[in-house]
């Protein structure tokens, strides 16, 4: 089943730095489980926090995330600070 994922969570460097990382270093094996991004962003107040709306298979995302933990992680994401939340269309 297809599900949409909303996570927030914060970063230790420059929204511009990170998303060059999360698009070019992270984007290749996220294509390769299937996992689309429908948005990613920064919020308005606060430059450290971002915002990533992606679209998989259900269990896709919690894969890829224990994969790739080491990377994403020196790519500037700090995963503790991660929330997601996953919704369905039924």
């Amino acid at each position: 089943m297809l599900e949409t994922i909303v996570c927030t969570f914060d970063i230790s460097n420059s929204f511009p730095e990170w998303v060059t990382k999360f698009d070019k270093a992270e984007g290749p094996a996220r294509e390769a489980k299937g996992i689309k991004i429908m948005f990613r962003g920064v919020a308005k107040d606060n430059p450290s926090k971002v915002v990533v709306i992606v679209q998989a298979e259900e269990g896709a995302l919690p894969k890829y995330i224990q994969e790739n933990y080491e990377t994403l992680i020196a790519n500037g994401a700090l995963m503790y600070t991660a929330v997601a939340k996953a919704y369905s269309q039924s």
